[in-house]
């Protein structure tokens, strides 16, 4: 039996609706979107990245990965590029691999207001970009003062 609908390419689909505001649009994030808030009531883990408004945004920024006493590990700062913001996290590009749940402390290069030029984050996910040696990687803020000031700054450039 065929299915009948309209297919979108993966690619197109992350284009029109998972990046942008307009992801409640989505059928699929319609759909589970009910079973994501069951699921977190009843206390287990889900992967729903789309839980805050996203923001595109190429800002460069350098990456120092901390062990779990909250040290630097090794000598010098990995190189990063963001995809897009929302104020729990960042989505990357890097030419590092990013290990799942491990602690970074980001630094970014631009002109962001104090709160947001550096702070901690947590790994989420990791995955290799394509064919030209970068990985993507899904970060989580650690700080409740940068979330706040990310909500901030998001208000005030809207």
């Amino acid at each position: 039996m065929q299915a009948t609908g309209l297919f979108i390419p993966l690619d197109d689909h992350i284009e029109i609706y998972c990046l942008r505001a307009e992801h409640v649009l989505c059928q699929q994030y319609k759909l589970n979107a009910s079973s994501h808030e069951e699921s977190q009531d009843a206390g287990t883990e889900t992967i729903n990245r789309r839980m805050q408004l996203r923001v595109r945004g190429n800002y460069n920024l350098t990456l120092l990965r901390l062990n779990e006493s909250g040290n630097v590990i090794g000598d010098h700062p990995s190189i990063a590029s963001t995809l897009d913001l929302s104020s729990a996290g960042m989505r990357l590009t890097t030419r590092e691999l990013l290990m799942h749940n491990s602690i970074i402390q980001f630094h970014f290069k631009t002109s962001f207001p104090s709160p947001l030029k550096s702070g901690l984050a947590k790994v989420k996910w990791c995955k290799p970009a394509g064919n030209n040696l970068q990985y993507m990687a899904g970060l989580a803020f650690q700080s409740d003062q940068v979330i706040q000031a990310m909500n901030d700054w998001f208000g005030s450039h809207s």
